[in-house]
């Protein structure tokens, strides 16, 4: 792409059409303003330094960590991070199809055939933003092929990716409702959903299909794949969601990593680039960008999708951590998550807690507190546990991986004591 730099005629031009004096004056707004000054102090050398910062971080707090919603803090192997802070995978530009190393598109290929596996679909691209953005795309995708522009939306979804989907629809005049009909171009659900709940969505499925609806599938805790049936074996169309349970670290609420899988009628209706195996003429084999939508350089503001590139980084970290952990690894990490949220979940009901899920769940539930929900966790965090997510005055979604040990458990319910 061409870069156009902006002439210091075009600036006064722009300046006197919008009516400030400079450029601090037109974003004087969005400058933080300081209450009082920064106590900097003065300059260090670097062994200065180190100590200074050493010290500052003796003052961080350990918390123990009881909190998903669709940000998991599950372990990540120490080669994840080591690896993709190599030179050759840190770049803010991504390659496209001359530029791309062999290794990249090999480590998008192994990615796309790890979401394959778990999801039990057909094709997957080489990634996208995040679990919302994924979920919205799906749905542009859907309205595309079927000519119809009903969305139904289960209860339980992430009530964040709602938000999201609701924008992009009131940008494409796509309309929620409330029945599934000939209108529905397609129906989601999350599985878990957002309160943890396991659905038997085979039902739901049959029911979409009957009247030529897509069905979409969200998975917010994708570890949950190596214990669930894969969606793709209870007949869904499309498979989306968050990947950042797989060696991506919370991290203030992103970057995250986006998946999208469909079965493979939708194969070209897919969004974002989709990066293949090959042979070259001498019968070595080689990886390519097998097909990337390029539709809004052509259609414009008629495309389905301005989606382009991926989460290249990320979804090598995921790759990374996937062939670190293996088949056995990440079982073993459901399996460790799902018992210690269910021991966290007994204990709760002794304590006065009650349960609120009427179905099976995977590491993330819901109760009813005994006492105001904030203030319980207001209390919690006080003694260094940050105990859940506060849903309403009387409710609290709960979540363990891994990582939580049993002390861990123990130490919620004396701190509740």
């Amino acid at each position: 792409m061409n870069y156009i730099p902006h002439t210091k005629e075009d600036v006064t031009q722009m300046l006197k059409e919008i009516g400030a004096s400079s450029i601090d004056e037109l974003i004087d707004d969005f400058k933080p303003h300081l209450t009082s000054p920064l106590k900097l102090p003065e300059p260090m050398n670097e062994m200065q330094l180190v100590s200074y910062f050493s010290e500052l971080a003796e003052k961080n707090k350990i918390f123990k960590y009881f909190v998903g919603a669709g940000a998991y803090d599950h372990y990540s192997p120490a080669v994840v991070d080591h690896l993709i802070k190599r030179g050759e995978f840190m770049t803010a530009y991504t390659p496209y199809q001359p530029e791309a190393s062999q290794g990249m598109l090999q480590a998008m290929y192994e990615f796309q055939s790890f979401i394959c596996l778990l999801t039990g679909m057909d094709v997957s691209n080489a990634s996208l933003y995040d679990g919302a953005s994924a979920l919205a795309e799906a749905v542009l995708l859907s309205s595309s092929y079927t000519k119809k522009r009903h969305v139904f939306v289960d209860n339980g979804l992430n009530p964040n990716y709602y938000e999201v989907l609701k924008t992009y629809c009131d940008g494409s005049d796509l309309e929620f409702t409330n029945i599934i009909d000939e209108n529905t171009c397609c129906v989601i659900s999350q599985n878990p959903d957002f309160y943890g709940n396991i659905k038997d969505l085979k039902p739901l499925v049959e029911k979409a299909h009957h009247n030529n609806a897509l069905f979409i599938t969200c998975v917010n805790e994708p570890t949950s794949l190596a214990l669930i049936k894969p969606p793709g074996e209870y007949g869904s169309d499309i498979v989306v969601g968050e990947g950042q349970s797989f060696g991506i670290p919370p991290s203030f609420g992103g970057p995250y990593l986006g998946f999208l899988a469909v079965k493979k009628f939708l194969l070209k209706k897919i969004p974002g680039r989709i990066v293949g195996m090959t042979e070259d003429k001498n019968g070595k084999k080689g990886f390519v960008l097998t097909l990337q939508a390029r539709e809004q350089y052509i259609r414009r503001e008629r495309a389905t999708s301005n989606i382009t590139t991926n989460q290249a980084l990320l979804a090598l970290a995921a790759t990374i951590y996937l062939a670190t952990v293996g088949r056995k690894g990440l079982v073993d990490v459901a399996k460790n998550s799902y018992y210690k949220a269910h021991l966290l979940y007994e204990k709760l009901q002794k304590v006065g807690f009650k349960a609120l899920n009427e179905k099976y769940f995977y590491n993330e539930f819901c109760v009813k507190t005994p006492k105001t929900a904030s203030k319980i966790f207001s209390q919690l965090l006080e003694q260094n546990i940050v105990g859940g997510l506060v849903v309403d005055d009387e409710k609290m979604i709960i979540c363990c991986t891994e990582k939580n040990s049993t002390a861990d458990i123990n130490s919620y319910l004396e701190a509740l004591k």
